[in-house]
C-alpha cells in the first residue's frame, strides 16, 4: 500500500490524519448538543433559601421533531442539598425536583413552557426564547430555614435532564435506546449561602 502525503497550509498530512480530523469535527457538533448548567448561586431571603441558575438547552434533531409533532418534552431539575464530610460520603439534607414541560402549539405556532409544580405556563413565539426562559431559573425556593437546620458548609448539587419516562409509552423504548434522547447536564455544585 502506498501512503500519500498531502500538503495543507505548508504541512504534510497522511489521509488517515484527515479522516481522524473529520471525525473529531463531526463528533464535536454532536457533543455540543444537550444540557449544560453555566452558572448557579443561592441566596437567603428571610429564612428561605433560593436558587438562581442559568441552564443551556440544545435539543437534538429527534427531540425537535417529536416536539414539533405535538409531543411534550419534560425537563427535570434535580436539586440535592448536602453537607460535605471528610471521611464518608456527603450527608443528604434535602432533595427537590422541579419539572417543566415544553410543548408546541401548532395552531398558534407558539411554544409553551409549563411549570408542572404550580401549573403556570407561558407562551413564546420561538423555540429559542422558550429554551432561554426554561433555562433561566430565578429565586426558586429550595429550602426553608425554619423547617430544616442547615449546617454552615452545606452545598447545592444540581442537574437538569430530559425525563424520558414522561414521554408517551410508544416513544419511551426509542428514547431509552437512543443517544439523541439522552440530554443530561453534569452535576453543578455551588455553596448554600446563609
Amino acid at each position: 500500500m502506498i501512503a500519500a502525503d498531502f500538503r495543507v497550509f505548508g504541512a504534510h498530512f497522511r489521509p488517515y490524519y484527515l479522516l481522524t480530523l473529520a471525525l473529531l469535527l463531526s463528533t464535536g457538533k454532536a457533543l455540543a448538543l444537550g444540557v449544560s448548567i453555566d452558572a448557579a448561586s443561592t441566596q437567603n431571603n428571610k429564612g428561605v433559601y433560593q436558587l438562581n441558575a442559568d441552564i443551556r438547552y440544545e435539543l437534538s434533531e429527534e427531540v425537535l421533531e417529536a416536539l414539533n409533532n405535538g409531543v411534550a418534552i419534560t425537563m427535570q431539575l434535580t436539586i440535592n442539598i448536602k453537607r460535605p464530610r471528610a471521611y464518608l460520603w456527603d450527608k443528604s439534607i434535602a432533595t427537590l425536583l422541579q419539572r417543566y414541560a415544553l410543548k408546541y402549539h401548532a395552531l398558534s405556532g407558539q411554544y409553551i413552557v409549563q411549570f408542572l409544580s404550580s401549573g403556570k405556563q407561558r407562551s413564546y413565539l420561538s423555540l429559542a426564547s422558550a429554551l432561554r426562559a426554561l433555562g433561566r431559573v430565578r429565586e426558586l425556593p429550595i429550602l426553608n430555614q425554619t423547617v430544616i437546620q442547615v449546617p454552615p458548609n452545606a452545598v447545592v448539587h444540581l442537574r437538569s435532564e430530559l425525563d424520558t419516562n414522561a414521554l408517551p409509552a410508544p416513544l419511551r423504548p426509542v428514547a431509552w435506546l437512543s443517544r439523541e434522547w439522552k440530554l443530561r447536564s453534569e452535576w453543578f455544585t455551588c455553596p448554600l449561602k446563609s
